[in-house]
C-alpha cells in the first residue's frame, strides 16, 4: 500500500473538524473580558443578553452577577435589587447558581441594610438621638418598616454609641452589622471596592479525583494554597463551574473566570 504524502497528511488533518468550543463558556468568556474595560450600561446590557441566548446554562447565575454588581456601581439599587433577587430566588439547581444564591444574599443584605439605616436617620431627625435598640423600627408601619433580619434570616447585630472626640451624648452614631457579613456589612465600603479586589487564588495544579468529582489546588497572592473540588464551597472559595478550558471561582462577593489547568 502506497502511504499518503506529507502533505496530503496535513491536509487530512486540517479536514478533522475541530473541538466545538461550548458556546455559552465563549460569550461568558467575552463578557469576562469587556467587563474590565466597557461601561457599566454595557456591561449590564450584555450580561442580560447572555441570559437571553442561554436561559438554561449554569452561567446565568455568573452573567447576573456581573451585571448586578455594575448596577450596584452605576447607583441603580432598585435595578440591581431585582436581578439579585432572581440570582438568590433560582439558585441550588447546580453549584454555579447555589453559589450565585449566596452571593446575592450578601449585596441583597447590604441594601436591606442601606433601609435600616434610612429608618434610624428619621429616628434620630425626631429624637436627636439614635435608639438604644431596633425595637422602634419594627413598630413602623409596614410601608415604612425596613427588614428586621439579614438575608440568613439573623437579626441586625446594633449598638448605639458616642463619638470618640465630641461629647455631645451616647447615642449620636452606631454600629449596625450583619452576622455573617460583619465588618463588610457596609454597602459604600463594600463598592469603594474595584470588582475581585482582593480574590487572588489561581488554580496551580489539577489533583487526583475525589468521589468522581475533579479537584483542584489553588494559590493566592500571599501564598495561601487551598484544594477545593468541583462544587464544593468553603469559607472564601468556591469553585462553581468545571468547564472544558476554564473554571469558575467564588468567594462569596466576586466571581473568577479562570483558565482550567491541566492533568
Amino acid at each position: 500500500m502506497r502511504l499518503p504524502s506529507s502533505a496530503a497528511l496535513i491536509l487530512m488533518v486540517c479536514a478533522l473538524p475541530a473541538l466545538a468550543e461550548k458556546p455559552d463558556e465563549a460569550a461568558l468568556q467575552t463578557l469576562w473580558d469587556n467587563q474590565q474595560k466597557e461601561t457599566h450600561a454595557q456591561v449590564v446590557q450584555e450580561a442580560a443578553g447572555f441570559e437571553q441566548r442561554f436561559p438554561a446554562s449554569p452561567l446565568v447565575a455568573v452573567a447576573r452577577g456581573l451585571g448586578a454588581w455594575h448596577l450596584l456601581e452605576s447607583g441603580d439599587f432598585d435595578a440591581a435589587r431585582q436581578l439579585l433577587e432572581k440570582m438568590r430566588a433560582s439558585g441550588g439547581a447546580n453549584p454555579a447558581g447555589a453559589m450565585g444564591a449566596e452571593m446575592a444574599r450578601r449585596w441583597l443584605t447590604r441594601l436591606d441594610r442601606e433601609q435600616v439605616a434610612s429608618a434610624l436617620q428619621a429616628v434620630y431627625a425626631e429624637d436627636l438621638e439614635y435608639p438604644e435598640t431596633l425595637a422602634p423600627l419594627a413598630e413602623l408601619p409596614p410601608e415604612k418598616r425596613p427588614p428586621m433580619t439579614d438575608r440568613w434570616g439573623a437579626a441586625w447585630l446594633y449598638k448605639p454609641a458616642a463619638f470618640k472626640k465630641l461629647q455631645i451624648g451616647d447615642r449620636q452614631t452606631y454600629i449596625l452589622q450583619s452576622a455573617t457579613l460583619g465588618d463588610d456589612s457596609d454597602l459604600k465600603h463594600a463598592l469603594a471596592r474595584s470588582y475581585g479586589a482582593g480574590f487572588t487564588f489561581k488554580p496551580v495544579a489539577a489533583l487526583p479525583e475525589i468521589g468522581g468529582k475533579a479537584v483542584f489546588a489553588f494559590q493566592d497572592a500571599s501564598g495561601r494554597r487551598v484544594t477545593v473540588s468541583e462544587g464544593a464551597s468553603g469559607s472564601d472559595l468556591g469553585l462553581a463551574y468545571l468547564g472544558d478550558t476554564v473554571l469558575i471561582l467564588s468567594n462569596g462577593d466576586y466571581w473568577s473566570l479562570q483558565p482550567r489547568p491541566s492533568s
